[in-house]
């Protein structure tokens, strides 16, 4: 059990840094004042500019102090935001707390990363495959829990239940320890062409991602879906993720990082494209489930192409890489709800389709074997 609890912690964590992201997405429908397409989005976009601006501070935060406290401070900031979301009265209150709920989680991620690295430097790509459960798993039990949670006891409760899990996990963070490397912040670890190709890469590819999260569920109920049944497509998307994300190590382990994630990214993009031509409860849920499966082999495979990359400098390579990834929930959303209004679902859900293509085909340039730290050994503090 003692080898499993930073695991654990550190897997914990990631989900709820995840899961209060996705509570908006749903809770949003039962909100009193009633938010529209556009205000749904820029909700969205502000939680991603808190979460951008702090990824490479984070990631050199956590690689030069211990991964467990900055997983802690950022989950008890995490369940500040929480409540203050669940006494959201209007748009513009929520705006506020969606800033400073992002702020606090994009800690999370590259902390997370560096206590993986710190603790199962052994059979990693196995850990980090269990750790990444925690993405499919956010979205498995939003979309079950929260519909059921609001209609029940209120939509206030999604939030209230975030903030009390965030305290727990934070308590039990504190025990973990990283190696605490030393290194200044180095900017020039950005101009590496595998942290390029990385971090554009992840970027274009969520930007189709965040997009078709964001909106998934209201698009199920505006073409005449129950919305129990649309909660349950949505968590469709990501309950076979739970077991290709477990799979997703020893793929990884046999074909290698890079290849895996550029034949799931193919596989995902045409998945997407056939949201444009089914209506049926049935066969979406099926291809729902397919496209989970192959999009939850995508997101370990990003953690182990970071840490590949990074090594030693993990935690600031997942950082950099991580502020172009989010960055994409800033504009994503935006840009999606004007499409959604000029030319409809049908035609989103095409162009996020090919731009899931493009995305493969960057990844498809990175060399793992050439890694950030080459070339930085000078760069230790002493």
């Amino acid at each position: 059990m003692a080898k499993l609890y930073p695991l654990f912690v550190a897997s914990s964590s990631f989900f709820l840094s995840y899961y209060v992201r996705l509570s908006w997405t749903i809770l949003s429908v039962y909100m009193p004042f009633r938010p529209t397409v556009s205000e749904e989005g820029i909700a969205f976009a502000i939680f991603f500019i808190g979460y951008v601006i702090v990824q490479i501070p984070s990631g050199f935060v956590s690689d030069r102090f211990s991964g467990g406290m900055v997983i802690a401070l950022s989950l008890i900031g995490l369940a500040a935001s929480s409540i203050m979301s669940a006494l959201s009265p209007d748009i513009l209150w929520e705006y506020i707390s969606s800033l400073i709920m992002g702020f606090t989680a994009g800690w999370i991620y590259p902390a997370s990363i560096n206590v993986m690295n710190h603790y199962y430097r052994d059979r990693r790509s196995i850990y980090v495959g269990y750790y990444s459960i925690a993405w499919p798993l956010a979205i498995v039990v939003s979309g079950f829990a929260l519909p059921s949670l609001a209609m029940a006891v209120g939509w206030r409760w999604g939030y209230y239940s975030s903030a009390i899990a965030s305290l727990i996990v934070a308590f039990m963070a504190l025990r973990l320890k990283t190696d605490k490397t030393g290194y200044r912040i180095d900017l020039s670890l950005i101009r590496n062409r595998n942290v390029i190709l990385l971090s554009l890469g992840g970027l274009i590819f969520f930007l189709s991602y965040w997009s078709l999260t964001l909106y998934a569920y209201k698009y199920f109920v505006s073409i005449g879906i129950d919305p129990v049944i649309a909660g349950l497509i949505f968590s469709s998307m990501a309950i076979s993720g739970l077991f290709s994300t477990f799979f997703s190590g020893f793929l990884i382990s046999r074909i290698g990082t890079k290849n895996a994630v550029v034949i799931s990214l193919i596989c995902y993009g045409l998945l997407i494209l056939a949201f444009s031509f089914v209506r049926s409860d049935l066969l979406l849920i099926i291809i729902s489930l397919v496209m989970g499966f192959f999009r939850f082999i995508i997101t370990p495979g990003n953690s182990g192409l970071a840490i590949d990359i990074g090594r030693e400098r993990a935690g600031s390579v997942s950082g950099i890489a991580n502020m172009f990834w989010q960055s994409s929930g800033i504009i994503g959303p935006v840009i999606s709800a004007i499409m959604i209004v000029g030319i409809g679902f049908r035609n989103l859900w095409t162009v996020l389709a090919f731009i899931v293509f493009l995305s493969s085909l960057i990844y498809y340039f990175i060399d793992p074997s050439f890694h950030a730290t080459a070339h930085h050994a000078d760069i230790t503090e002493k």
